[in-house]
């Protein structure tokens, strides 16, 4: 499998210019333009990029750019091992005529003839897919790498699923539960009490500290924006809560060390935010810092509880850079949406950057003792403030 030195690299098979219109056939083109006639035609005919029409152009592309054919070089091995998850997984099945692995059971509006796998073989096997695809088999490939075998959940192909050594307990979603409940009740009761105003009075910014109000450095972990905002933080922690906590340990302690790396990773995020902005007055608030912090430790750590990864190693650094593309695409989105509602909307990278950092570095001090070792033999140092179990 994927050695330390065979790099996996993926490549646009078009060229990026090409790809900046993903489109590929004729077959595709025409879907396309149905869709941007009727955004035109829903928006009497206005300009092709209004305030009103730009959100849903740019989901489209989005999607679209995604799925664009890319290539990557892999060996034989690698390459048996390819196909024999294509076969084995059953989303792809290979066509006797052109030996391509299509996509299975999908309608007819799905079928864009540029979106196949395959496998062109030769001292290095060449491998074509769409992005999404190769990044997700780039990934497999390299956990093998790393731990040692790939499990995957039964929804898509080639996604990742780690198995936990036990069925997760009722009592691993607690944490996780105390922080969203918290957050949808400072949602609701200010909204109720104070209006919009006081999502603003409860957000951190060197002038908030300047004016004395330093309850905002915890306040704003678990004040939101809005509803998008609220929703997207819950669901990423209802999705990482529980199997974050099993990692953590039995209960009650699991818990306490699942919340103090929240608490001190939205810290760090706000730390980071105030370096850079030590005389701004543009509120932070939401628990991202601190979610993203949590992120990173699951990121690290292993179901089995063996030693966690170490920082150089290739998941770390595949991760750190979606961070970075999330974090763009997601500062894009919301400028769009912020020319369409006329109102200001920013995005918190340095609270996210911080908590990220935090949890990267710091958060196998929240470990088990048994799971601190790092996988190269060195051990991550603790804390004596924090016992540990096992």
């Amino acid at each position: 499998m994927a050695g330390p030195m065979n790099e996996l690299t993926i490549r646009s098979r078009h060229g990026w210019w090409r790809d900046l219109i993903p489109i590929y056939s004729l077959y595709q083109l025409v879907p396309n333009l149905a869709v941007i006639i009727g955004i035109l035609w829903l928006y009497d005919w206005q300009a092709l990029v209004t305030k009103d029409s730009a959100l849903p152009l740019m989901i489209g592309w989005l999607a679209q750019f995604m799925t664009r054919p890319s290539t990557m070089t892999i060996s034989p091995a690698e390459a048996a091992w390819v196909e024999a998850a294509l076969h084995d997984q059953a989303f792809y099945d290979r066509s006797d005529t052109d030996g391509r692995w299509w996509r299975t059971e999908q309608g007819w509006w799905q079928r864009w003839p540029h979106q196949y796998v395959e496998l062109i073989p030769g001292e290095r096997v060449t491998l074509i897919a769409p992005r999404d695809v190769l990044e997700a088999i780039r990934t497999a490939l390299e956990q093998m790498g790393e731990q040692g075998d790939s499990w995957f959940d039964g929804d898509r192909p080639f996604a990742l699923q780690p198995p936990e050594t036990a069925p997760l307990r009722q009592t691993d979603h607690v944490p996780a539960i105390v922080i969203g409940a918290a957050s949808l009740f400072t949602a609701v009761w200010l909204i109720a009490t104070r209006g919009l105003d006081g999502i603003v009075d409860w957000g951190l910014s060197a002038q908030a500290l300047a004016q004395g109000r330093f309850e905002t450095i915890f306040l704003h972990m678990f004040t939101h924006g809005g509803l998008w905002h609220l929703v997207m933080n819950l669901s990423v922690l209802a999705a990482i809560g529980g199997v974050l906590t099993a990692r953590l340990g039995p209960p009650p302690l699991a818990w306490l060390r699942f919340l103090l790396l929240f608490m001190f990773s939205a810290l760090a995020g706000a730390a980071l935010f105030l370096a850079l902005h030590p005389t701004g007055s543009m509120p932070m608030v939401g628990a991202s810092g601190g979610i993203y912090g949590l992120v990173a430790l699951l990121l690290r750590s292993r179901a089995d509880g063996g030693p966690v990864l170490a920082i150089r190693s290739r998941t770390i650094r595949r991760s750190s850079w979606a961070l970075v593309k999330e974090n763009a695409f997601l500062f894009l989105l919301l400028a769009v949406m912020s020319w369409v509602g006329d109102v200001a909307i920013g995005l918190a990278w340095e609270a996210h950057l911080g908590g990220f950092l935090f949890g990267l570095l710091a958060g196998p001090w929240f470990l088990p003792r048994a799971a601190n070792a790092t996988d190269d033999g060195t051990r991550e140092p603790m804390p004596q403030s924090l016992p540990a179990s096992g």
